[in-house]
């Protein structure tokens, strides 16, 4: 009998591939052995999705640096983690908008006196504007969390520069993790916001607050600086993507200056 996963020769007697780790499948498919599997990967207290879950909330440096120095099996590797987190976030937004079509439009709602600042004639083009936002948001968040992974990590990567603990691949995997953390956290808040027909923009900010918070953590559990250092550092980050956004911005008008002086 060879290794289904890897083709190695293995024993009738052993349980597991020696080689690659991999679980011996020795019945065939049925209902029975495939809801038992189910539940040895997600729902019992071993499982690697709980204890990645829970690890990276109170230790993450022990889940990262693991990972990043070749600790594969004891925790969910970050792309599996993240792809996870993608999936309860699309089964977060299928439910909120199945069952729960107002939870995002009471975001438009509250924006009502963002738009009374603004003259009266020029409301209805700032709605619209406002409206598509929020419709692109809620469409693409998935997109936007992957997107967003490299353009954090560089900015952890300048922020931690001085340490030279992580490379920025390294800090790829750092702020895979977060984000997949977060997203996971999110799946729960929303969900428990929505049930309860609480107000979103408090849970808006209580998420950004969480983020902040969590960013820091791991940072602070990885590089093992002063708590003072750490929110320096944040400081510091912020300063950098501000001016990562603003060179952006300049660029940006330049190339349309140049777009209408040569090609209009």
């Amino acid at each position: 009998m060879n290794c289904k996963n890897c083709n190695t020769s293995l024993s009738k007697l052993i349980n597991y591939c020696p080689l690659c780790g991999a679980k011996i499948i020795k019945k065939r498919l049925t209902l029975k052995n495939l809801f038992v599997d189910i539940s040895e990967q997600f729902l019992n207290i071993d499982n690697k999705f709980l204890k990645t879950f829970l690890h990276l909330l109170t230790k993450p440096d022990i889940v990262i640096d693991g990972f990043i120095n070749g600790t594969r099996k004891k925790y969910i590797n970050v792309i599996q983690y993240l792809a996870i987190s993608l999936t309860l976030l699309g089964i977060q937004l299928f439910i909120l908008n199945k069952f729960f079509p107002d939870f995002f439009n009471s975001v438009f709602i509250d924006s009502q006196n963002y738009f009374a600042m603004y003259p009266e004639e020029s409301r209805p083009e700032i709605e619209k504007f406002m409206t598509s936002y929020y419709s692109f948001i809620n469409e693409y968040q998935s997109l936007i969390y992957v997107i967003g992974i490299p353009m954090t990590a560089l900015v952890t990567r300048l922020t931690f520069l001085k340490e030279k603990l992580y490379n920025f691949t390294e800090h790829i995997v750092v702020n895979t993790y977060i984000t997949a953390q977060y997203v996971t956290l999110s799946f729960f808040t929303y969900l428990f916001f929505a049930v309860l027909n609480l107000n979103i923009s408090v849970l808006v900010a209580l998420s950004t607050l969480l983020y902040m918070f969590y960013y820091g953590f791991v940072f602070y559990k990885t590089h093992k600086l002063s708590l003072v250092t750490i929110i320096l550092r944040f400081m510091l980050s912020l300063a950098i993507i501000f001016t990562i956004f603003l060179l952006i911005f300049i660029v940006g008008i330049i190339v349309g200056i140049l777009y209408l002086k040569f090609f209009k």
